[in-house]
């Protein structure tokens, strides 16, 4: 097929999607163009990639910069498009007269988290640039507030989905396919290609198809029991179009943590799905780490895993960066500063060491260390703890397979999945696409009832019900659910 010819029916493709969204039962505000823009942003390439206008040419890796000083300078271009989209987030809040107390004592965790990264800035050896860093940071809870705060949060956070989903999977069958100079990078150092589709790099392509493909397989999951409905019947077999596409899109690209994590994410929605499990899921969980720490112990389960995705033991030289930054003499208790380690000499030095010229520790949880140090870790436990504590209250809220319990199903699945995918890579930071879906279900807001009892009628699945709202004059608000 002619590139043009395929660019032409792609275009066609995507506006047929979008012309399909109007059909849906939920109009969505104009505003959740705002978080749909800065999801698009994290989950491509940055806006002055897209105009062509980088000063420095790229590694395949990790398209880490030849040069130090790019990294701490960053780009003026990119930090006025994320100061626009911050802005026009606060506009829009402050339009929607948001409660910020509320949010601030329904979301302690996230809240110290976010402050203890601002505080960390003072020991810093770079503090302009963490400065710079942190604010553009506090974007994230922002742009996710404004689908939180729709009068249908959760139909407003899958219209999202859908809309990178519609973007970025066909543009990236088209870039790998027609015009590979868009989709395809090669390694300075060993000329290998490698298939990046629209994103920068392949572990970034991977990460989208596994949230857009436990996405979709959610859907056909929350389907099935309808699908001789007309309407669920196209839902179903839309998703399988974009799973067929998520496939071929993985067995090019090659990107084996995001792929076990999506079937690890599917199981879960899976088995989430049986109401004897949904009551228990708890001990389920005890006995899995259980079992997993036996198995460990015993056969070394592990490194039996690595071996049948085609990695060795040392996950492509992952385990030695990580005994390379651990023993670089951070401070344990602080770090060295939000979003610092990989700065300056620390970074200059393991430039020189490794062609491939790492930007991360390919390890979230170690990530995390080197920058916040164990209390940066404690607090980030207590987000994930507190956002597992928001979702099993969702699952065990009725034995009957309700809106609520859905959500539940699929923030349960993503946050293990997220866990797990943070093993092999660096997912715990400000900025990156799989740290704005795990805010979608970690940030509790609570809708004022005036706004719910507007919003839709009192049946099951509404958001009243998402929201723990209850009949009783408002009385019920301080047990408001995660969305």
């Amino acid at each position: 097929m002619p590139p043009f010819l395929a660019l032409t029916l792609t275009c066609l493709l995507i506006a047929y999607l979008f012309w399909r969204e109007r059909n849906h039962d939920y109009e969505p505000s104009f505003a959740l163009w705002i978080p749909s823009i800065w999801l698009l942003i994290l989950g491509s390439r940055s806006v002055t990639l897209w105009l062509n206008m980088s000063s420095s040419s790229l590694h395949m890796v990790d398209y880490a910069p030849k040069s130090t000083a790019v990294l701490e300078e960053g780009s003026p271009l990119d930090r006025a498009v994320f100061f626009s989209l911050i802005v026009l987030s606060l506009i829009v809040l402050i339009g929607r007269r948001i409660s910020w107390g509320e949010i601030v004592r329904n979301n302690v965790w996230l809240i110290l988290f976010f402050a203890y990264c601002g505080i960390s800035i003072i020991w810093s050896d770079f503090s302009f640039v963490a400065f710079k860093r942190w604010t553009k940071g506090l974007g994230d809870p922002l742009v996710i507030l404004v689908i939180l705060t729709e009068p249908k949060p959760i139909k407003a956070l899958e219209i999202v989905i859908r809309r990178c989903a519609y973007l970025l999977l066909p543009i990236s069958v088209l870039f790998i396919k027609y015009y590979p100079h868009l989709g395809k990078a090669y390694d300075d150092w060993t000329g290998v290609a490698m298939y990046t589709g629209i994103t920068t790099n392949k572990n970034m392509m991977g990460f989208v198809c596994m949230v857009c493909g436990l996405y979709f397989a959610w859907k056909i999951l929350g389907n099935w029991g309808d699908r001789r409905m007309p309407k669920k019947t196209q839902e179903i077999r839309l998703a399988i179009f974009f799973l067929c596409m998520i496939a071929y899109l993985f067995n090019i690209v090659d990107s084996k943590t995001s792929l076990m994590t999506l079937f690890l994410g599917i199981g879960i929605v899976t088995v989430l799905g049986v109401a004897a499990v949904r009551r228990r899921f708890e001990s389920y969980i005890i006995a899995g780490a259980l079992s997993f720490v036996v198995l460990q112990m015993s056969f070394n389960v592990m490194d039996v895993l690595i071996a049948s995705t085609g990695r060795d033991a040392t996950l492509t030289g992952r385990t030695e960066i990580w005994s390379e930054v651990l023993g670089m003499g951070t401070n344990p208790i602080i770090g060295t500063g939000f979003e610092s380690f990989w700065l300056g000499d620390r970074l200059q030095m393991l430039w020189d060491k490794y062609y491939f010229k790492p930007n991360q520790a390919h390890n979230g949880y170690i990530e995390v260390y080197l920058n916040l140090g164990w209390i940066g870790l404690c607090l980030l436990g207590g987000m994930i703890f507190s956002c597992y504590r928001k979702l099993g209250e969702l699952l065990r809220s009725s034995r009957e397979l309700t809106e609520r319990v859905h959500f539940g199903r699929l923030g349960m699945a993503f946050l293990a999945s997220y866990l797990v995918y943070n093993y092999t890579e660096a997912a715990f930071k400000s900025e990156h696409f799989m740290f704005l879906i795990f805010l979608l279900f970690a940030i509790t807001y609570p809708q004022p009832q005036q706004q719910v009892a507007q919003s839709s009628p009192s049946f099951p699945g509404t958001v009243g019900e998402i929201h723990g709202v209850q009949g009783d004059g408002g009385k019920s608000l301080s047990h408001a659910n995660t969305v």
